[in-house]
C-alpha cells in the first residue's frame, strides 16, 4: 500500500521549514466540559442543547473528554508515540471570552497554557486555531457574521490570545473553513427553527448575497488579527487561515463555465484578495446582475493581501462535480457522482486532484508556503473494535495515498511544510452526531477508552520511515 516518498530537495525553503507531521482537532467536537472553568455559551451549545438538531442527547457536553487533563494527558502520549511532531487544535472563544467581548477568563487562559506546555513537553509543535466555528452566543445575538461589527470582535479576541500565547506558540490558524462555517450554520439556523434542511456545499442562490457578506466579513476579521499579530514579532511566528478548498471538475465540456462559476464561489473568492488583492471578476458582475447587495466598501481586498499571511492552509477531502443543467442561468447545475470513484462522507477519492490543486496554487497563486491543516476520511461502517483492533483499511489507503500525491507536487516545486489527518480522534461531527467517525484514534464513547487504529499505525510507520531517511542523508 505505501510507496517510496518523494524527498523535498534541500533548497532553502525546506531548510527554513522543517516539515510538520500531525493531527487535528476542534474546541467543540472533543472537548466536553461544557460548563467547566466560566465558559460561555457558543451557538453550538444552543443549536445542539436547546434546539436539539442534532438529536435528543446529542451535543458536546461530554464529546471525548479532551478538557480534562489526565485524559489528554494518556492521547498525548499516543500522538508521541505515532511519532507526530505537530497538533493542530482550536481554542474555544467563548471560553476565553465567556461574553464574547469584554472580560478575560483566565481559568481558561491557565488551561490553554498548560495544555500547551503538554504539548512540547512531548516534543510537539503546537498549532493553534483561534476559531473553529464556536462564535459565542452573544455575538450572534448580535448579528454574528452577518454584521461588520464581527471584524471588530474577532480583532479583540485576537489580541487577547496573542498576548497571553505569543511567548509558546508559533504557528497560528486565525479561521477554520470559512466556506463550510457559513453552509452549516444556515443549516443549522433552519434546522434550529423546526424546517427541514441539508448541508449544501455550494450556496443556494437565495442565500449568496448573505454569505458572500459573510465571507467579506471574515477574511477582514482575519486581516485585521494578522495584523496585530505582526506587532508582536514572534520568532519563526507564522500566521494563516484554514481553507476548504475544492477541484471542480466539469463532467462534460458544456458544463465548463458552471465549473469555473463554482470554482470562483468555493475557491477563488478566498485565494484571489489574500494573493491578488481583488475579488473574482466573474462573481461580481453576478451579484451585481442580479442585484445583490454585497457590502464590500473599497480597499477591502486590498487589506486582506496586505495583512501578511504568511501560509496558506489548505483542508483538502475531496473535488466537486459540476454538471450544467441550463446554460441560461449559472446556477441551474448540479453536483453529481464520479463514476467509478471511492466515495467517503465527504466525497469523492481523489488523490490525483490534492496534487493538481497544490500545483495550481504554486502556478496561479506564488507558490505560497503551504500547510494541509486537515485531510482525511470518513467510511460508513468501517470503524469497527473487534478483538481490541479498528481495521480501517480504506482510511488508511486513503491518508497514505494523499501524502504520496502531496509529495509528487513537493517534487515539482510545491512549498508544502505540513500535513496534518482529520482528525485524531474520533468525535462529534456537529449536528450529525457521532456516528461518522473520521479519527484515526477509536473512541469508545460510552467508557471514553482509546484503541489506534490501524490508520493511525500506519501513519505513523510512515513519519518513522521519512524520519530515518531524513536521518541518512
Amino acid at each position: 500500500m505505501t510507496t517510496t516518498a518523494q524527498t523535498p530537495e534541500k533548497n532553502s525553503f525546506f531548510l527554513q521549514h522543517p516539515f510538520l507531521w500531525g493531527a487535528a482537532s476542534a474546541s467543540y467536537q472533543v472537548e466536553g466540559f461544557h460548563k467547566a472553568d466560566g465558559k460561555g455559551r457558543s451557538i453550538w451549545d444552543v443549536w445542539m442543547n436547546d434546539k436539539q438538531i442534532g438529536g435528543k442527547g446529542v451535543n458536546g457536553n461530554e464529546a471525548i473528554h479532551f478538557y480534562d487533563r489526565t485524559q489528554y494527558l494518556k492521547d498525548i502520549r499516543l500522538l508521541k508515540q505515532l511519532g507526530l511532531n505537530s497538533y493542530r487544535f482550536s481554542i474555544s472563544w467563548p471560553r476565553i471570552l465567556p461574553d464574547g467581548t469584554g472580560a478575560i477568563n483566565r481559568q481558561a487562559i491557565d488551561h490553554y497554557r498548560l495544555f500547551i506546555k503538554d504539548l512540547r513537553a512531548a516534543g510537539i509543535e503546537p498549532v493553534m486555531t483561534l476559531y473553529h466555528w464556536d462564535m459565542p452566543y452573544n455575538l450572534y445575538q448580535k448579528g454574528g457574521w452577518d454584521s461588520r461589527e464581527s471584524i471588530q470582535w474577532f480583532t479583540e479576541y485576537a489580541k487577547v490570545v496573542f498576548e497571553h500565547f505569543n511567548d509558546l506558540v508559533k504557528i497560528y490558524v486565525l479561521s477554520n473553513e470559512m466556506l463550510v462555517e457559513t453552509d452549516i450554520s444556515l443549516m443549522a439556523e433552519e434546522l434550529a427553527a423546526g424546517r427541514k434542511s441539508t448541508l449544501q456545499i455550494l450556496p443556494q442562490p437565495e442565500n449568496l448575497e448573505r454569505v458572500l457578506n459573510q465571507f467579506n466579513h471574515k477574511l477582514l476579521a482575519a486581516a485585521a488579527a494578522a495584523e496585530i499579530f505582526h506587532t508582536y514579532h514572534i520568532p519563526q511566528g507564522e500566521v494563516g487561515m484554514a481553507f476548504p478548498l475544492f477541484p471542480t471538475i466539469a463532467v462534460n465540456t458544456a458544463s465548463s463555465a458552471a465549473a469555473a462559476f463554482v470554482d470562483g464561489i468555493l475557491n477563488r473568492w478566498f485565494l484571489d484578495p489574500i494573493y491578488k488583492g481583488t475579488y473574482p471578476v466573474d462573481i461580481l458582475d453576478y451579484a451585481r446582475q442580479h442585484h445583490l447587495n454585497i457590502n464590500i466598501q473599497p480597499g477591502d481586498a486590498q487589506r486582506i493581501k496586505q495583512a501578511g499571511f504568511t501560509y496558506l492552509g489548505i483542508n483538502y477531502y475531496a473535488p466537486i462535480p459540476v454538471q450544467q443543467e441550463d446554460t441560461s442561468s449559472s446556477y441551474q447545475l448540479i453536483i453529481p457522482q464520479l463514476h467509478n470513484t471511492d466515495y467517503a462522507y465527504n466525497g469523492a477519492n481523489r488523490p490525483d486532484q490534492l496534487e493538481r490543486l497544490l500545483l495550481r496554487i504554486k502556478d496561479e497563486y506564488g507558490n505560497p508556503p503551504v500547510v494541509i491543516t486537515e485531510n482525511g476520511a470518513g467510511f460508513p461502517e468501517e470503524d469497527q473494535l473487534l478483538n481490541g483492533k479498528v481495521s480501517d483499511k480504506r482510511r488508511t489507503a486513503y491518508i497514505l495515498n494523499h501524502i504520496n500525491a502531496m509529495q509528487s507536487a513537493i517534487s515539482k516545486g510545491a512549498h508544502v511544510y505540513g500535513y496534518h489527518v482529520w482528525s485524531s480522534h474520533d468525535n462529534l461531527e456537529w449536528s450529525f452526531g457521532y456516528d461518522r467517525r473520521f479519527g484515526m484514534i477509536y473512541v469508545d464513547f460510552a467508557t471514553q477508552q482509546r484503541t489506534l487504529k490501524e490508520s493511525a499505525i500506519e501513519y505513523g510507520n510512515y513519519i518513522k520511515k521519512e524520519n530515518s531517511q531524513k536521518v541518512r542523508e
